[in-house]
């Protein structure tokens, strides 16, 4: 596979970002298989401190990905939320 196959591949990816039933922000593919479970800083918390935690945003480990809303997340959170590690 070259790594235009991998771009087109990954650019195909959909992704809902909702909270669950326990309050818990996740991030599941189109089957409905949980990908990644998701979280927002803490007031406290700064960029740099989560991201020398080893903390990504959502949005830069899934670039090429097709990010839709679910219930109990507003669109213009998806830019916020950090991956579990």
């Amino acid at each position: 596979m070259t790594g235009v196959d991998t771009c087109k591949r990954q650019q195909a990816m959909k992704m809902i970002v909702s909270m669950d039933e326990r309050g818990w922000i996740v991030a599941k593919n189109a089957q409905g298989d949980i990908l990644e479970e998701c979280f927002f800083k803490m007031d406290d918390e700064t960029d740099e401190e989560l991201q020398a935690w080893g903390y990504r945003r959502l949005v830069h480990a899934y670039p090429a990905a097709q990010v839709e809303v679910g219930e109990g997340i507003e669109p213009q959170e998806i830019e916020e939320l950090f991956l579990e590690t």
